[in-house]
């Protein structure tokens, strides 16, 4: 092999090494600054475990071998045997309180402190993001695998000290007493470090392949427990049945993945567990040992059966010693997934730019287009469209006109591919997002409640003033049409939002939830409102109330409402129709219905019944 190349070879080596240190040296930094005192002391228990255990099966027994063998008087045994024992009482004090106090109490600190980390970054991470499942597939890899990381490194370290001791204890003594023995040991070594090399990269293989089958077997389990699908699934049993052949597929191809594996497995556990181990050091180092004592006596009997009894327990620090190196290899790949997920930086920033100016202002867009990913069709094409402050935009189209990611845009969730928006003359993108996003007041259609109480849902931040949002609160709730309902929970704005967690909780309605849902635009006091189909799911006597308060409450607001149902876009200062990402048609509801295009078609067949 070319010189050059056994230096690549060495040299990738070498960095691949460096990134398993520095991805467990992460962890360990993470791990002592939020519980030092529980790393020291685990470091101390590993340590100490093995340190008594070679005092006690080596040092021990072997004195009262030679005592035994050369006739010296039993007391000086005795005295050996009693401080051994003494000094494993003076450990299972500490001990006790170590692992039924002290760990039970730190690694759920441990957990929370990385989850931590993780859930900051994933309320930061670019929403496009989630839209490549690649990367989706990563991120749901690192949330679930960080507390196993953990668990992982402190397993880990566990072993590692314990093996690095059971070698400097141990196998000094093997050194001292029969040096050429230690080969025997090394031979082992390394071929047990070969295949479980091999075997550990083999499991992370199967585990990357194996993660979206899971996640596919997750989705269909959970839509058989949760409450949301049960009416469904007991209206359309089809349905059951075809999401049990797609569980059953997946699981399948699961069992085939490890199916595959498992003869790899097989081969390697024999080779790691036999040639490597029994065959060399039970059978072959126990043929040399009785070689040594009984023909060639170079040797005395109580260091044979010594070294033979220890044999074992120096094979197992080697494999723990080997097998650390792979698994440390093996938990580094998914710490690596881990950090690279903190480590992205977002493309949107929040905390950066300019805090914008009190006065609202007028907002532009300038020939913008947008695709969700790079291989993606354009979702929307040259849009040019300028809205001045207080004035009161509908948005309307057929679905996947493009109306919502219109939204997403202006409210900078996403960046635009091709184009500009701007607020107040500037570019979106140079003011302070946390501060860009308190101008707007939303409601999404695919809006969510959280399992909290119903005022924690309509504020959705910290509560300062009790008592002053208590009222802001409850005005909002009374004009989004819950008012009613509120008088009925059992504890008002502190009621629980779903029972899941909480027996007295409550879970409303659709359209109650919906109600919520408006009331935080309406709470927000924003300065743009926007309301993504804000009445899908009331009924037309509350879409009637609700959008008599929502003229009241956007009074001197500008407003964006999108919906399918036209009855409130006759009230809006300008109609906006898209179609396939353009903007087809522009004005009054008076004008589009005197172009007698498609607007006027989409009144007529949906909302003439509205008309005076």
């Amino acid at each position: 092999m070319p010189a050059a190349r056994i230096r690549r070879l060495w040299k990738g080596k070498v960095n691949v090494m460096k990134k398993v240190l520095n991805n467990h040296l992460f962890l360990w930094r993470l791990c002592f600054r939020t519980a030092p005192g529980f790393m020291l002391y685990a470091i101390y228990d590993a340590f100490r475990n093995q340190f008594l255990i070679f005092l006690e099966h080596t040092v021990a027994v072997r004195y009262v071998l030679k005592c035994a063998e050369y006739g010296e008087p039993f007391y000086k045994a005795f005295i050996v045997v009693g401080l051994v024992l003494l000094a494993y009482m003076a450990a299972i004090i500490p001990d006790g309180y170590y692992i039924h106090n002290l760990s039970l109490r730190a690694k759920p600190k441990l957990y929370q402190a990385l989850k931590e980390q993780m859930y900051h970054k994933a309320a930061e991470i670019d929403l496009e993001c989630y839209d490549e499942p690649n990367y989706y597939n990563e991120f749901v890899l690192s949330v679930s695998e960080a507390e196993n990381a953990i668990e992982r490194f402190l397993a880990l370290l566990n072993s590692l000290i314990q093996s690095v001791t059971i070698m400097l204890t141990t196998g000094v003594f093997f050194l001292v007493t029969d040096a050429a023995g230690i080969l025997f040991v090394l031979v082992s070594f390394v071929l047990n470090f070969l295949f479980a090399r091999v075997l550990n990269k083999l499991n992370y293989e199967v585990r990357v392949k194996t993660n979206p089958l899971e996640r596919k077997r997750n989705y269909v389990s959970r839509i058989f427990y949760l409450s949301d699908y049960a009416k469904e699934l007991r209206l359309y049993p089809r349905t059951a049945d075809i999401l049990e052949q797609d569980f059953v597929q997946a699981d399948g191809e699961m069992i085939n993945v490890q199916k595959k594996a498992g003869r790899k497995r097989t081969g390697l556990h024999f080779a790691q567990g036999y040639l490597a181990g029994d065959f060399i050091l039970d059978g072959l180092y126990i043929t040399y040992l009785i070689f040594q004592a009984a023909v060639l006596h170079t040797i005395d009997y109580s260091n044979a059966v010594v070294l033979f009894n220890r044999t074992n327990s120096l094979r197992k620090g080697m494999k723990g010693f080997v097998d650390a190196v792979p698994k440390a290899g093996e938990n580094s790949m998914y710490i690596d997934k881990i950090r690279s997920f903190l480590m992205y930086e977002p493309k949107i920033k929040h905390d950066v730019g300019e805090n914008l100016p009190a006065a609202p202002g007028t907002i532009c867009f300038e020939h913008v287009s947008f695709r969700y990913t790079e291989d993606s069709p354009e979702v929307l094409k040259d849009i040019t469209l300028q809205v001045h402050p207080g004035e009161k935009i509908a948005i309307v189209g057929y679905n996947g006109a493009g109306k919502t990611t219109l939204i997403k845009l202006l409210m900078r969730l996403y960046d635009p591919t091709g184009g500009r928006i701007f607020y107040r003359d500037k570019n979106i993108t140079q003011y302070n997002l946390s501060d860009y996003h308190k101008r707007f007041g939303v409601v999404f259609q695919d809006f969510k409640m959280y399992d909290a109480t119903l005022m924690e849902n309509v504020v959705l931040d910290d509560i300062e003033n009790v008592k002053r949002e208590e009222e802001a609160v409850g005005q909002a709730l009374c004009s989004s049409g819950f008012g009613e309902r509120l008088k009925t929970l059992p504890e008002g704005l502190y009621t629980s939002i779903t029972s899941e967690f909480d027996e007295n909780g409550v879970n409303l309605s659709g359209g109650e939830s919906q109600k919520v849902a408006i009331a935080r635009a309406f709470y927000k006091q924003a300065d743009i409102l926007v309301m993504d189909e804000p009445s899908s799911a009331l009924d037309p006597i509350a879409e009637y109330n609700l959008n008599k308060a929502m003229q009241d409450a956007a009074r001197n607001k500008t407003v964006f409402y999108i919906s399918h149902r036209l009855s409130a876009t006759r009230d809006a200062d300008r109609i906006i129709m898209l179609e396939k990402g353009r903007i087809i048609e522009e004005g009054t509801h008076e004008q589009l219905l005197e172009q007698n295009g498609k607007y006027a078609k989409m009144w007529h067949v949906q909302a003439g019944k509205y008309s005076e």
